[in-house]
């Protein structure tokens, strides 16, 4: 499955060049498209708040369509640990931080329908990185599915660790006897480790 991910970052763009103390236009330069924050000032149409696994509200992701359709994940969490952390849609709409198999086991595996490694999951979301303050905030577009497709249905996990995506080389040996290259766990879930935070998509209508 071809995978369009597009994570919008602030830009800035020298329009001129500096040439014997004079600034010229350049003809050739490059222009950024003028619906860079597209998704600013959009209502969203479905919303996952963020539990810890302390039980603690730690952030907000929200699922925004733009005027022209295009669907937009924003996400905004604070009091995280620094670093890059698996970032993730389960199938299951379910954020149970004190399961006995673990937190937020309830949410199950990734939101994955159409059974393919990790990697080319519908749910595998960019890595989310944390700054040193706690922060992270992460704006994307996403064509993988609908909001009507998830709304109801699925949950956000934020993971401790970092996701590799399933992106293990045959050069290196895997846990399994004579096998390299990714096991099974690397092909299901990238490696990124326990559930730290989790919350249910929810409609905001």
């Amino acid at each position: 499955m071809k995978r369009i991910v597009t994570i919008l970052v602030g830009v800035t763009v020298s329009l001129g060049l500096v040439a014997c103390g004079e600034e010229e236009p350049a003809s050739d330069a490059f222009e950024p498209e003028s619906d860079i924050e597209v998704s600013e000032g959009n209502e969203p149409e479905a919303s996952a708040e963020l539990m810890s696994d302390e039980g603690e509200s730690v952030g907000m992701v929200d699922f925004i369509l733009s005027p022209d359709g295009k669907l937009f994940v924003e996400a905004t969490v604070n009091g995280m640990e620094p670093g890059y952390h698996g970032f993730h849609l389960h199938e299951a709409p379910s954020c149970e931080h004190d399961h006995s198999d673990g937190a937020f086991t309830s949410a199950e595996g990734h939101y994955n329908p159409e059974g393919l490694d990790h990697g080319e999951h519908a749910g595998d979301f960019p890595p989310l990185y944390v700054n040193e303050d706690g922060t992270a905030q992460l704006t994307f577009s996403y064509d993988q599915f609908t909001v009507e497709d998830i709304t109801n249905e699925t949950s956000v996990m934020i993971h401790e660790g970092p996701d590799n995506f399933g992106h293990i080389p045959d050069r290196y040996q895997s846990s399994e006897q004579d096998a390299s290259g990714p096991d099974e766990e690397s092909l299901s879930t990238g490696d990124a480790g326990d559930r730290v935070a989790c919350g249910v998509v929810e409609s905001n209508e």
